[in-house]
Protein backbone atom coordinates (compact mmCIF):
# COMPACT_ATOMS: atom_id res chain seq x y z
CA UNK A 1 0.00 0.00 0.00
CA UNK A 2 0.60 3.60 -0.60
CA UNK A 3 -0.10 5.47 2.03
CA UNK A 4 -0.22 9.77 1.16
CA UNK A 5 -1.86 12.47 3.35
CA UNK A 6 -4.52 14.36 2.11
CA UNK A 7 -5.49 16.49 5.11
CA UNK A 8 -6.46 17.22 8.14
CA UNK A 9 -9.61 15.38 9.34
CA UNK A 10 -10.86 17.76 10.77
CA UNK A 11 -10.13 20.01 7.24
CA UNK A 12 -13.02 18.01 5.96
CA UNK A 13 -16.97 19.55 6.28
CA UNK A 14 -19.98 17.18 6.87
CA UNK A 15 -21.41 16.49 4.03
CA UNK A 16 -19.88 17.82 1.87
CA UNK A 17 -17.95 16.88 -0.96
CA UNK A 18 -13.87 17.95 -1.50
CA UNK A 19 -11.71 17.98 -3.74
CA UNK A 20 -7.86 16.82 -3.22
CA UNK A 21 -4.77 16.65 -5.22
CA UNK A 22 -2.54 14.29 -4.03
CA UNK A 23 1.28 14.39 -6.06
CA UNK A 24 -0.92 15.12 -8.92
CA UNK A 25 -4.35 12.71 -8.64
CA UNK A 26 -7.04 14.13 -8.23
CA UNK A 27 -9.31 12.21 -5.66
CA UNK A 28 -13.35 13.04 -3.98
CA UNK A 29 -13.47 12.88 -0.07
CA UNK A 30 -16.89 13.13 1.65
CA UNK A 31 -17.75 12.67 5.64
CA UNK A 32 -19.98 11.52 7.60
CA UNK A 33 -19.75 11.63 11.49
CA UNK A 34 -16.49 10.20 12.22
CA UNK A 35 -16.16 8.26 8.77
CA UNK A 36 -14.24 9.56 6.40
CA UNK A 37 -14.04 7.84 2.17
CA UNK A 38 -12.36 8.86 -0.48
CA UNK A 39 -13.08 8.08 -4.24
CA UNK A 40 -12.23 9.12 -7.92
CA UNK A 41 -12.96 12.46 -8.43
CA UNK A 42 -14.96 11.79 -11.44
CA UNK A 43 -17.91 10.21 -11.77
CA UNK A 44 -17.98 6.66 -13.74
CA UNK A 45 -20.82 7.60 -15.61
CA UNK A 46 -19.47 10.76 -17.92
CA UNK A 47 -16.35 11.57 -16.08
CA UNK A 48 -17.89 15.04 -14.52
CA UNK A 49 -16.44 16.16 -11.27
CA UNK A 50 -17.91 14.50 -7.87
CA UNK A 51 -16.56 17.60 -5.80
CA UNK A 52 -19.46 19.50 -7.62
CA UNK A 53 -22.02 16.90 -6.27
CA UNK A 54 -23.60 16.24 -2.55
CA UNK A 55 -24.25 13.65 0.03
CA UNK A 56 -26.19 13.24 2.75
CA UNK A 57 -24.80 11.31 5.05
CA UNK A 58 -25.45 7.71 3.31
CA UNK A 59 -25.21 8.64 -0.36
CA UNK A 60 -23.14 10.73 -2.77
CA UNK A 61 -25.26 12.07 -5.87
CA UNK A 62 -23.55 13.39 -9.08
CA UNK A 63 -25.02 16.82 -9.87
CA UNK A 64 -24.87 16.04 -13.72
CA UNK A 65 -26.77 12.86 -13.82
CA UNK A 66 -28.18 12.21 -10.35
CA UNK A 67 -26.08 9.07 -10.52
CA UNK A 68 -26.37 7.66 -6.36
CA UNK A 69 -24.04 5.44 -4.53
CA UNK A 70 -24.16 4.54 -0.98
CA UNK A 71 -21.01 6.62 0.87
CA UNK A 72 -20.25 3.70 2.41
CA UNK A 73 -19.77 1.15 -0.08
CA UNK A 74 -19.55 2.80 -3.60
CA UNK A 75 -22.28 0.08 -4.23
CA UNK A 76 -25.19 2.00 -6.73
CA UNK A 77 -28.62 3.23 -4.90
CA UNK A 78 -30.08 4.22 -8.27
CA UNK A 79 -29.21 4.45 -12.28
CA UNK A 80 -26.36 4.26 -11.74
CA UNK A 81 -24.81 1.40 -13.84
CA UNK A 82 -21.36 0.92 -12.20
CA UNK A 83 -20.26 0.82 -8.50
CA UNK A 84 -18.03 3.75 -7.81
CA UNK A 85 -14.52 2.86 -6.84
CA UNK A 86 -13.58 3.12 -3.05
CA UNK A 87 -10.10 3.94 -1.67
CA UNK A 88 -9.06 2.94 1.48
CA UNK A 89 -8.59 5.75 4.15
CA UNK A 90 -6.90 5.75 7.07
CA UNK A 91 -6.76 8.83 9.62
CA UNK A 92 -3.58 8.66 12.47
CA UNK A 93 -3.05 11.38 15.02
CA UNK A 94 -5.88 13.72 13.21
CA UNK A 95 -4.55 12.95 9.34
CA UNK A 96 -6.17 11.35 6.65
CA UNK A 97 -4.30 8.93 4.64
CA UNK A 98 -5.56 7.47 1.42
CA UNK A 99 -3.84 4.48 0.09
CA UNK A 100 -2.71 5.63 -3.57
CA UNK A 101 -1.66 2.42 -4.45
CA UNK A 102 -4.75 2.44 -7.43
CA UNK A 103 -5.63 5.86 -7.36
CA UNK A 104 -7.12 6.39 -11.14
CA UNK A 105 -5.30 9.61 -12.84
CA UNK A 106 -7.29 11.70 -15.04
CA UNK A 107 -5.64 13.99 -17.97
Amino acid sequence: MTWKKVCTAGDIAENTIAEYDVDGAKIAVVRSGEDVFAYPLRCPHMEEPLSTGFCDGETVTCSFHLWQWDMRTGESTGEAEVDLLKYPVKVEDGDLYVDMTNVLSYE
